[in-house]
């Protein structure tokens, strides 16, 4: 009972300490309290995608000094609280309310063309949006507003729906992926030569590319540090997702696909997946099934990392759209086909179904040299040999594209000697277990060119 006693008394004495404190004095006044002074740098602007990232417009204004009856306890900075408003309406009935701290604020054509369209603006029409300077000493009290700056605003519209593919150098557009809610998120199936290069720019004016740091691999950034996006080393078909709310860019590349459950062929020339198949009766019906590899930011490029994926289509009106469950189109009538899976124009697979086998047959090869991907599975180009242990042939590559040579035997698939790149040179030629693809530089502009590999002094160019 005495130390709960104990305790109060200094309890007591504790409240008492501090009531005495603030009753050291008279009560303290501010004084001083206005309403602030409004400027707009402009009273006129006109928006678009080119000025979608510089400063179009800026807003400045002088806060009131309030001034303490106390020269021992003045003010203090979060006293008075300041907003900016805007408003379509001169009454400000509805308004779009920043929470500022310094005297001014700026907006860039994105920043302002974004407020636009918040405050129900139709774009490509001028329009007046108001703005003013809200300042109050105290959440309970009255506010002063300052002078009212109108200034003219002519907005875009901006169509979120999908995304343009820049080549490496942002000079030509490769292709678009789609967003189907304009909600950031882009799909669709892109062609792709090993580790190639690319950017994707949002009608907003948003360039998007992999943030400018090591091992962040598929992190996206959309700042003047960001590098470009590039695809891992398999060239292919793959299936593309620019997520700019996630910030990550996940691609899936297709290693197969399966018509019916039997293995199409890759036709990288041509990047297109290909099936000749008989049918015996009217109506038979095909489906097709696709093994993915997806690759991610918790992956980077590593293939032994990326996750097996099933991706299961629909089929219809030479469309393939993907599905939870694999579907099926019916061939009418009996006889021998070609089934050809190709990208379409809007970044979607699609199917043609031809009579006859459309195929053009391998050549036949033996006792030379070859050009094959980088898994020696495909085979791109046969080689002629023009002097003992020099071979030479015609082939278009493109930027970054990986392969080794192969000395065949009797057959393409008699692989008797792989030839990489020595790890310190690319065009020294080694045999060793640890050297590298070949590949092409971004020196390629998409011509045919004459590769020339020579044996003799493990050497090879292209020109």
């Amino acid at each position: 009972m005495k130390k709960i006693f104990r305790n109060l008394m200094m309890l007591l004495c504790a409240l008492t300490a501090l009531v005495s404190c603030d009753e050291s004095g008279d009560k303290i006044y501010l004084d001083g309290f206005k309403a602030s002074d409004l400027m707009a740098s402009s009273s006129d602007v006109a928006l678009s995608v080119d000025n979608s990232k510089a400063q179009v417009l800026s807003l400045a204004w002088q806060n009131p000094t309030l001034l303490s009856s106390d020269e021992t306890k003045p003010a203090s900075n979060g006293t008075l609280l300041t907003y900016l408003q805007a408003s379509a309406t001169e009454s400000f009935a509805s308004v779009k309310e920043y929470t500022v701290t310094n005297l001014s604020k700026s907006f860039t054509g994105g920043d302002l063309n974004a407020l636009a369209k918040e405050l129900g603006m139709t774009p490509d029409q001028k329009a007046p949006i108001y703005f003013r300077i809200k300042s109050q000493m105290g959440a309970n009290l009255d506010a002063a507003y300052s002078n009212v700056c109108q200034v003219n605003v002519t907005p875009y519209l901006i169509d979120m729906s999908y995304i343009n593919i820049w080549d490496k150098d942002k000079e030509n557009i490769l292709t678009y992926l789609y967003s189907p809610n304009s909600d950031g998120v882009y799909t669709g199936y892109m062609n792709a030569s090993s580790w190639m290069n690319f950017w994707g720019k949002e009608n907003d004016g948003s360039i998007w590319g992999n943030v400018g740091q090591d091992n962040h691999v598929y992190e996206m950034d959309n700042t003047e540090s960001a590098w470009n996006f590039w695809f891992p080393g398999q060239a292919g078909i793959y299936y593309t997702v620019i997520d700019t709310k996630a910030k990550e860019f996940k691609p899936t590349y297709i290693k197969s696909m399966q018509l019916n459950g039997e293995d199409m062929t890759y036709d990288a020339p041509n990047y297109a997946w290909v099936k000749v198949i008989t049918t015996s009766a009217a109506n038979t019906p095909i489906s097709i099934v696709a093994t993915g590899a997806a690759y991610s930011k918790a992956t980077g490029t590593d293939d032994a990392a990326a996750v097996a994926k099933t991706m299961n289509y629909t089929l219809a009106d030479g469309k393939m759209t993907d599905s939870e469950n694999a579907g099926s189109v019916n061939i009418p009538t009996a006889g021998t086909y070609t089934v050809t899976v190709k990208v379409g124009e809007h970044s979607q697979l699609e199917y043609s179904i031809v009579a006859g086998d459309q195929t053009t047959p391998e050549p036949e090869v033996s006792n030379t040299l070859c050009m094959f991907d980088e898994t020696g599975n495909t085979l791109k180009a046969v080689m002629t040999k023009v002097s003992d242990g020099v071979y030479t042939c015609k082939y278009t590559p493109s930027t970054w594209e990986n392969f080794k040579f192969i000395y065949v035997g009797d057959s393409k698939d008699d692989k008797q000697t792989w030839y990489g790149s020595d790890p310190s040179d690319l065009f020294k030629l080694s045999t060793a277990d640890n050297c590298w693809n070949l590949w092409f530089k971004d020196d390629v502009t998409g011509g045919e060119m004459t590769i020339t590999a020579d044996l003799n002094t493990m050497t090879w160019k292209y020109e």
